[in-house]
């Protein structure tokens, strides 16, 4: 299953739905485009569907907070598999991110 992004607008946040695995920097070509055309930078990764994801992952997860923080928006994740938990308390990303168990939850953290 390669990966793709699909995202959507759901009351004042841009949903992106994250699905398949990120294997190299070149899975995120149309993913890193689509960061050239959002307005809305209150975004939520979900990322139930993400099976797995290496280093160029982190990278744009990273990419994508700096900017939204640029822009006065945010970025909170929802729903990560075991295995992404694991990486993201090892790479500490789990002090960065907001992470929450459901989409509920992350619109809860754009309304304080």
């Amino acid at each position: 299953m390669s990966f793709s992004l699909n995202q959507h607008n759901m009351e004042q946040l841009l949903v992106l739905e994250m699905s398949g695995k990120i294997l190299s920097d070149g899975d995120l070509e149309t993913a890193k485009a689509s960061l050239d055309k959002i307005t809305n930078w209150n975004i939520v990764m979900d990322l139930s569907n993400l099976t797995h994801s290496n280093s160029s992952g982190i990278a744009f997860m990273i990419k994508t907070l700096t900017r939204s923080r640029i822009n006065n928006g945010d970025v909170a994740m929802v729903k990560p598999n075991a295995q992404l938990a694991k990486l993201f308390e090892i790479t500490k990303m789990h002090e960065v991110f907001s992470i929450y168990d459901s989409l509920e939850e992350a619109k809860k953290h754009f309304n304080k």
